[in-house]
């Protein structure tokens, strides 16, 4: 299934959240699974699977710009999944 490490990695915000650990661990939370899905979805890794003996590789300054881009993806959606669990634990609890 496509995009399951970014499904599963929505269970830390939401853990982190029902516990009450502080915002901070959480936003590290979602830059350690960017890294983690810019690292697995790399172009090296794709292509070379394409096509053997092939060396792909894009320029620092862009594969810099895609991972900020994840990044900040990655910190609005944990931050949207804290957010929800955090006010359902204050309201049931």
């Amino acid at each position: 299934m496509l995009g399951i490490d970014a499904w599963v990695s929505l269970f830390g915000p939401a853990y982190f959240a029902y516990v009450g650990v502080a915002v901070p661990f959480m936003v590290a939370w979602a830059i350690a699974c960017a890294a983690l899905a810019a690292w697995n979805n790399r172009e090296s890794r794709r292509l070379a699977s394409m096509a053997p003996g092939t060396i792909a590789s894009r320029s620092w300054p862009v594969s810099i710009g895609i991972f900020v881009v994840v990044a900040a993806c990655y910190v609005t959606a944990h931050s949207v999944v804290y957010l929800l669990v955090r006010h359902f634990v204050r309201m049931w609890l």
